[in-house]
């Protein structure tokens, strides 16, 4: 593995993303992120690119500018994502091709074009994060559990593609995480359903994911891939 720690953080703007993408300029990686607007996370170590990953020739501009910059991301985190509290007999098309373009079709994309670089490269660790919506069939979550469900397949697929690399693809499956907004988009009454059935109720705390992550991300765990692991207790 090469020596310069880099890490490639999709959605970094704000939440989870933008919180991981501090905690991992503060471990020592140059972190690349990118959403589609600004960011107001400025350092020396962070580089960022507006950009709206649902668009093909979008995502292949931002890494032909990391290639020109010489940039070597060994890990990516799939981060970027929308959620929608809505019955399917509620929801709109126009929602529900929202979340699938950015939920699986940006994962897609980001994917494809990192995996490029990680093969020339000769080494990478992708991780996806996906939710515990999806087993436990949340509901008002049919099309973002939908969308992540296709992320999970996806990157076991991908896993399968790159197994004559060391290249990695897993898959983190979260609960709520505290202090990123991720129960914006549910009310009170479904988290506290959610949070019934598992076996680790309590909120996560960044640094859990952070772990987690590494655990993944780790050269020494070559050998661990195709997996989705599921915080809380889900079976």
């Amino acid at each position: 593995m090469p020596m310069s720690k880099c890490i490639f953080i999709s959605g970094s703007s704000r939440g989870l993303g933008l919180q991981l993408a501090e905690e991992y300029v503060k471990l020592g990686y140059l972190v690349i992120g990118c959403s589609r607007g600004n960011s107001s996370f400025k350092h020396d170590k962070y580089v960022h690119y507006e950009v709206d990953i649902v668009h093909d020739e979008d995502v292949k501009t931002v890494f032909s500018d990391i290639r020109k910059k010489k940039f070597n991301p060994q890990i990516l985190i799939n981060n970027a994502g929308i959620e929608l509290s809505s019955l399917l007999s509620m929801t709109k098309v126009d929602d529900a091709q929202a979340i699938i373009n950015t939920n699986l079709m940006g994962t897609f994309l980001i994917s494809r074009e990192m995996i490029k670089l990680m093969q020339r490269n000769g080494f990478g660790r992708i991780v996806n994060l996906s939710s515990i919506c999806v087993s436990l069939g949340t509901v008002g979550a049919s099309i973002y559990n939908a969308s992540k469900a296709g992320v999970e397949a996806m990157g076991y697929s991908l896993a399968n593609e790159c197994k004559s690399f060391d290249i990695t693809l897993n898959t983190l499956g979260l609960s709520y995480v505290e202090n990123t907004g991720m129960s914006d988009a549910r009310s009170n009454v479904v988290i506290s359903n959610s949070q019934q059935q598992l076996l680790k109720p309590s909120f996560l705390q960044v640094d859990e994911v952070v772990k987690a992550i590494n655990f993944f991300a780790a050269p020494e765990s070559k050998n661990i891939t195709g997996q989705t692991i599921y915080f809380g207790g889900v079976r």
